[in-house]
């Protein structure tokens, strides 16, 4: 039953990111960032002096860097419905925990594991005390988010934890982190079998369920359509502005990305990560952010542009198609031409 759940999982995020992405995505995204992420690490790597710090700025840097890869908390696979039947199937629904508990650290293992090893050729780590360390840690914070769920309580407690372990390093010989990483995954399993928290459990199953859904309702532009507005939508008073363009598409066009400006986080997001790389890539590396950075601005130009085509004004009133591949053609030029002219500058000058 667990496997068959695990394979639903995989199986509902696969089709979700194979409805939504196509070719265009793995060209212009996945494959320069590959390939470019690749040489970079490597040509990095090879020129750089590896940094062999002292005992205590060595814990400081873990100390801070374990906020960001604390385990937040456990996947169990059980659901609401489980709980009607636990009763008649007990022993099957202690199985589903006990492999979900399992899977859980196997994966948070594995993801830490490749982050470990791709830092080790620029900082010099006790590797196996630093995994044990952390997953201590993490252990520690899932208990204590059963136990103390409000965020006062919760938060205090978990720097201690941090502090204690991290500090421990210098303390505590490997075996003696061993034990105490085999007790507190002994406390953690006793709270996990206990069934105590099964509405705890449930929810953090339909968050990492769904965790996909989330990311890409974050990152595409279709799917972003439909999460509700979070806040009030800026710069009202200049969309209200009567005239911004003589053609009355690209002044509806204006007002509409004037009223909600989250239509050009993405574009944003794209040139500030570009203009960001330019000044640490080699020559050869900014000519190909550069191509793919112009291909990429057309896309979701192109997106935006058809997104609010869809919008409720745009079907009442009537657009022919020629008035508006010159409206999208104009819209598309004022934009790429100062963005084209500061890019090529900075290509040129850094």
């Amino acid at each position: 039953m667990f496997t068959k759940r695990l394979y639903r999982s995989y199986q509902f995020n696969f089709k979700l990111i194979q409805s939504i992405t196509d070719w265009t995505v793995l060209l212009y995204l996945v494959v320069p960032s590959v390939i470019i992420g690749f040489f970079l690490y490597r040509d990095i790597a090879g020129d750089f002096q590896v940094l062999e710090l002292q005992p205590l700025p060595l814990l400081l840097l873990l100390f801070g860097i374990s906020f960001f890869l604390v385990k937040p908390s456990l996947r169990l696979f059980i659901y609401d419905a489980d709980l009607l039947f636990y009763k008649q199937h007990g022993r099957k629904i202690h199985h589903i925990k006990l492999w979900g508990y399992w899977y859980s650290f196997l994966h948070y293992n594995f993801v830490l594991v490749i982050l470990l090893l791709l830092a080790s050729p620029f900082i010099i780590l006790p590797f196996w005390k630093v995994l044990f360390a952390l997953n201590i840690i993490s252990v520690l914070h899932i208990w204590i988010q059963y136990s103390c769920q409000k965020w006062f309580t919760k938060w205090p407690l978990l720097f201690i934890v941090h502090a204690l372990i991290i500090f421990s390093l210098s303390i505590l010989p490997l075996w003696g982190i061993s034990i105490l990483l085999l007790a507190v995954h002994l406390l953690l399993l006793n709270t996990v079998l206990s069934n105590r928290y099964w509405t705890i459990e449930t929810r953090w199953e339909y968050e990492a369920f769904y965790s996909w859904m989330k990311r890409i309702y974050q990152f595409s532009l279709e799917m972003r359509y439909y999460m509700p507005a979070k806040t009030k939508q800026p710069l009202i008073l200049l969309a209200k502005k009567k005239i911004l363009s003589r053609h009355r598409i690209d002044n509806l066009i204006y007002k509409t990305l004037l009223r909600k400006l989250n239509y050009l986080k993405s574009p944003v997001q794209l040139i500030v990560i570009s203009i960001g790389l330019l000044f640490v890539l080699p020559m050869w590396a900014k000519a190909v952010v550069l191509i793919f950075s112009f291909i990429g601005l057309n896309v979701a130009l192109s997106s935006i542009l058809n997104e609010i085509k869809q919008a409720t004004f745009f079907q009442l009133m009537s657009v022919q198609e020629k008035e508006w591949l010159q409206a999208k053609k104009r819209i598309k030029y004022r934009f790429f031409a100062p963005i084209s002219v500061v890019m090529m500058l900075l290509f040129i000058i850094i």
